[in-house]
């Protein structure tokens, strides 16, 4: 029959699919953060004082600069558009009315989230309120409220839901260096957070090993769904092209140049061996 699918149908096709990919999301907190606060329970801190530090730093670094020169790949060449015209890409795109410092503040309040409950189940973010067409005053300090300068609106506090990654991460990595400071009396506490670890990767062994059916599924679903099949492969073509262009821009010349530049010497005998 030539009659296309509904999305009833891909539902019943992309079904198991989605319950693997529901079983991968509910190991995730119970996997990352006993074995982020096992891993750094365990280390010697008088040791490796230094040695985590220059690695923090390397991390932070290298993150940025591999952040950047993905902004700048997919501004450039935009893989998710795929031949679409620019008129219809920015009538498909939904703008966000949000400024820097907002997003920069929001970043770091989901560093320190008021409830580690919460963390696991949504993020913080602020959202401004939309003040109309025409200018108009605060009533409670009366400065000018401006549509067209974002800072001055009025803003709110709202949850959105989603696990806040950072904020567990940040309390995992506190939690672990206070329980390698305590000395003998922390390793009760490590010896739990080892044995949930330990657990939890025979778990996700068990759902890896049914990735081949669960990913089939998905892939299968997610065909049905697409109206233009071959349009949207050329997107994902674009895209793999980006992460590759990406990977190879970023191992071959900016991990080689950090290199070179910390230990003063050429990278190409570290990258032979």
């Amino acid at each position: 029959s030539d009659e296309p699918w509904s999305k009833r149908d891909a539902m019943y096709v992309s079904y198991i699919g989605k319950l693997f990919l529901n079983m991968l999301k509910c190991v995730i907190i119970p996997l990352i953060i006993p074995s982020l606060i096992a891993s750094i329970g365990s280390m010697d801190l008088s040791l490796s004082g230094k040695v985590g530090l220059r690695a923090v730093v390397y991390y932070m670094a290298t993150t940025v600069l591999a952040v950047i020169l993905g902004i700048i790949l997919v501004t450039s060449i935009r893989p998710g558009a795929g031949g679409i015209a620019e008129e219809d890409l920015q009538e498909q795109t939904t703008k966000r009315n949000i400024t820097t410092a907002d997003t920069l503040m929001d970043l770091l309040r989901n560093c320190f989230p008021p409830n580690i409950i919460q963390a696991g189940l949504q993020q913080y973010k602020t959202e401004l309120v939309y003040p109309g067409e025409d200018k108009s005053m605060d009533m409670d300090t009366g400065a000018t409220i401006d549509p067209a300068d974002k800072s001055t609106w009025m803003f709110k506090s709202a949850w959105s839901n989603g696990t806040n990654i950072l904020g567990l991460v940040i309390f995992s990595i506190v939690t672990g260096v206070a329980i390698a400071m305590c000395g003998e009396d922390g390793k009760p506490l490590l010896h739990f957070f080892e044995s949930v670890s330990i657990v939890m990767m025979k778990v996700t062994t068990w759902i890896i090993h049914l990735a081949p059916i669960g990913v089939c599924f998905l892939v299968a679903g997610q065909l049905l769904e697409m109206k233009d099949i071959a349009g949207e492969f050329l997107k994902l073509g674009w895209y793999f092209f980006t992460v590759l262009l990406g990977l190879f821009i970023h191992g071959l010349i900016v991990l080689p140049t950090i290199y070179g530049l910390a230990t003063r010497s050429l990278p190409f005998r570290f990258i032979a061996n």
